[in-house]
């Protein structure tokens, strides 16, 4: 099945079962990866059609009929676009021999791709997308443990905590759900908090890569005051008052640019 047919068939779910679903039950459904379930989901995000919530999704609130993805096609690639725009221009502030930690989201993954430019690079991850990503390099990969969370993909607990508090990383890459300038950087879900405030702990500078529509809006959990942060890299449509306002604040903005 096309990636467009089985977001098709996702929205049909949706609508037949009360306007959700969980990521775990379109991996058993369509007999695909929780990565290639959650990047639909992202992609169905991406076109407004859904809004993703910890482990799955809810269908956005809409007065007119669904624009399915086979009609909304270039605004799906826009989407993914973005994030590789994002991706690129944020892995361009790293150097050979550095120490970087990434954690997990699609848009890190999105960084971890476009590192793979350099030589000789220390990774430390608890994302089992950017472990697979990075495997075939000759980097100096090390995986923070912890209990595996089988919806997002990553690992978390005590273990990865107490993996990092050893370490000292010249940056941290981190994603997010939502920002704004109340509450910070929100996320899907708390189980990976510990590990990403540690993460933000042991490095020189914190860059945070986030697509421009996660402005404005919070997620289910709060994460990462926004004073923490160093770099922010996001894309060209990011509104003028979170422009200026993250400028204030004395964080550096990176636009990202095709």
């Amino acid at each position: 099945m096309l990636a467009q047919e089985r977001q098709h068939a996702i929205l049909e779910i949706l609508a037949q079962q009360g306007g959700i679903i969980k990521m775990k039950d379109i991996a058993s459904q369509f007999q695909v990866s929780n990565e290639t379930a959650r990047r639909d989901l992202e992609v169905l995000q991406d076109q407004k059609l859904v809004t993703r919530v910890y482990g799955g999704a809810i269908l956005t609130d809409r007065r007119e009929p669904l624009a399915l993805p086979h009609q909304r096609g270039s605004e799906s690639a826009g989407g993914n676009n973005t994030r590789v725009m994002i991706g690129r221009a944020a892995a361009e502030l790293v150097h050979d021999g550095e120490v970087v930690i990434l954690a997990s989201g699609s848009t890190i993954l999105e960084v971890a791709r476009h590192l793979k430019r350099l030589r000789d690079l220390t990774v430390l991850t608890n994302s089992l997308a950017v472990i697979n990503e990075l495997i075939e390099t000759n980097f100096n990969i090390y995986v923070l443990g912890g209990k595996l969370d089988n919806n997002e993909l990553n690992m978390s607990g005590a273990m990865g905590v107490r993996a990092i508090q050893g370490i000292f990383a010249d940056k941290t890459f981190i994603g997010a759900g939502g920002i704004t300038f109340q509450y910070g950087v929100s996320d899907y879900g708390s189980s990976d908090a510990a590990i990403r405030a540690e993460m933000l702990s042991r490095a020189n500078q914190t860059i945070l890569v986030a697509q421009s529509d996660k402005f404005g809006r919070n997620t289910f959990s709060l994460d990462t005051p926004l004073d923490q942060i160093h770099t922010i890299v996001s894309d060209s449509a990011l509104t003028q008052e979170y422009a200026d306002g993250i400028r204030e604040m004395g964080i550096e903005l990176i636009l990202a640019q095709e």
